[in-house]
């Protein structure tokens, strides 16, 4: 009689604690990640309804049609970015122009040059890496560490990068050789903590003319 009585608590209707928990766990787990479903479905809308504000001129708003469009728009921004990139540097390398009007844009690779302007008596330091909150801070310490004085300067910042340009009078004791070799070494101090960083992967380069 025990025996028939224990047969039907297990397969009866009745469920035994252990059935119960794991019966428990399981509409908890599947609650989950219906939850997260949920919340996937409604960031990717989100990012839809961005794309169809910000997409000029978008006939068709189904999703492939706004992926693909996103994809075109993408690509024509970066040919723009690339010639505007490239009529900087013309204008960098003499072609020709105003200093004051050459466009500032970071490139993609990290970059150093210090070089002595022509009859000024001042110094170009030019710095290109990843942005981080406390770039300017760090710049100022570099600069301060070898008695530079800013005379000009410039920065711009796009897309995580930024490009730092630096008209300095250097003070420092010593020839004018040692004095941006040091301002080099204290500019490169502060982009190897770029370069160095967790997620970068970019190769740095150093220029160095006199």
């Amino acid at each position: 009689m025990m025996s028939s009585a224990t047969d039907h608590d297990e397969n009866g209707s009745n469920l035994s604690p252990r059935s119960m928990a794991a019966e428990a766990k399981a509409a908890a787990t599947s609650n989950s990640h219906k939850e997260a479903e949920r919340r996937r479905r409604k960031r990717i809308n989100a990012h839809i309804a961005t794309l169809k504000s910000i997409l000029p001129n978008v006939i068709k708003t189904d999703k492939a049609s706004l992926l693909g469009e996103t994809v075109r728009r993408v690509r024509e921004l970066k040919k723009a970015a690339g010639d505007i990139m490239a009529a900087a540097e013309t204008e960098e390398t003499g072609g020709g122009g105003d200093s004051t009007s050459k466009i500032m844009f970071p490139s993609e690779t990290d970059e150093l040059k210090v070089c002595e302007c022509d009859n000024s008596g001042l110094t170009k330091a030019t710095v290109c890496c990843e942005d981080r909150p406390e770039m300017v801070v760090e710049l100022i310490r570099a600069l301060k560490s070898v008695e530079a004085k800013v005379v000009r300067a410039e920065m711009s910042t796009v897309g995580g990068r930024t490009k730092t340009v630096l008209w300095v009078r250097l003070g420092g004791v010593g020839s004018d050789s040692d004095s941006d070799v040091g301002l080099r070494r204290a500019l490169k101090m502060v982009m190897d903590k770029s370069v160095s960083g967790p997620e970068s992967c970019k190769r740095a380069r150093y220029y160095h003319h006199l």
